[in-house]
């Protein structure tokens, strides 16, 4: 993590799951030694039913879900959530609604952060509400392109993405739009995602830009821009060499680079941003992974330069093992 600060950290996810025919049902239970309510035993924190009747696929239960490419809501957890869809020629249609409830959320917290002292920066495990809610959707291929729109009438928004590739090179595009409803807390919002890639021999390259208008869609923590791992503080579990979530940028533009190499994977990012809606900084990132021992090792260095606030400006250092069985 940032500065003096060591954070060493453990998560494990126990799935347990049931299969009779085209139904399923999972029960997935977390052990998070970060969280106080999940750090002396595991939680259930997911519990849903897949299946089919007719043509209708059925989705049932407490379950994270993503909104479009993910630059505006990724990873959400809901409560009593009901997804229903189908397809219709080319055509799929689907209907999703939740009663809302209490989900996890992860926020930055910089201290004492004082003129003579720069701080350190911790991540705040808590809890918000999330309302009720409904939204309709469409999603077509169109020439290799995944189209998608879905809407919601209720909360006043709706969100376009479409992704394909073409020639060789990626091309994904998702722009979000809500309107004000009248209330602090539900303000207008618009974010937008831009992302090419491609390969040259053996090197893979991706160019992005998010721009999310006045930071007022500042809750999504676990969206990492190029595969940052010093931009999304809830990606991949809690990323502790993150120094801030996406939603905290109003502006991220950037370039990433990988190889492998020897059984290795060497990326190194690049960005140009603006945190908040005035603080500009930019980020350097040099990521190595590799397979080993049933799982995958990451090591990564990372740096916010220019930082209005000097905690966020220091070298952050991570390394992390992840085995999936």
């Amino acid at each position: 993590q940032s500065g003096s600060t060591t954070v060493n950290a453990k998560r494990v996810n126990l799935n347990v799951v049931g299969k009779s025919g085209a139904t399923t049902v999972v029960a997935s239970f977390r052990t998070d030694d970060q969280d106080a309510n999940r750090s002396g035993a595991s939680n259930l924190h997911q519990f849903y039913i897949t299946t089919k009747v007719g043509p209708i696929n059925v989705k049932a239960g407490d379950f994270y879900s993503t909104i479009g490419l993910g630059a505006w809501s990724k990873g959400e957890k809901s409560t009593d959530a009901l997804s229903l869809s189908t397809k219709v020629g080319p055509v799929t249609l689907g209907i999703y609604t939740t009663n809302g409830g209490e989900v996890d959320t992860v926020t930055t917290a910089i201290a004492p952060n004082t003129a003579t002292d720069a701080g350190t920066i911790t991540f705040v495990q808590g809890t918000k509400h999330v309302a009720s809610t409904t939204h309709v959707s469409v999603a077509v291929d169109i020439a290799g392109a995944k189209i998608k729109v879905i809407d919601n009438p209720k909360a006043k928004w709706t969100n376009l993405s479409a992704k394909g590739t073409f020639g060789g090179i990626l091309v994904a595009a998702e722009h979000h739009k809500q309107k004000a409803a009248g209330t602090s807390t539900n303000v207008e919002q618009k974010v937008t995602l831009l992302h090419v890639g491609g390969k040259v021999g053996a090197v893979k390259w991706d160019v992005a830009q998010y721009k999310n208008k006045d930071a007022a869609a500042d809750h999504n923590a676990k969206f990492a821009p190029l595969g940052s791992m010093l931009v999304g503080t809830s990606a991949r579990g809690v990323t502790a060499t993150a120094a801030a979530a996406v939603g905290d940028f109003s502006k991220i533009l950037g370039v990433s680079v990988s190889t492998k190499m020897a059984g290795n994977t060497i990326k190194a990012i690049y960005t140009k941003n603006t945190m908040g809606t005035v603080d500009k900084v930019t980020g350097a990132e040099l990521i190595f992974t590799r397979a080993m021992s049933g799982g995958k090792l990451t090591a990564n260095l990372a740096k916010l330069s220019g930082s209005d606030t000097e905690a966020l400006n220091a070298t952050n250092r991570g390394v992390r093992f992840d085995v999936k069985f």
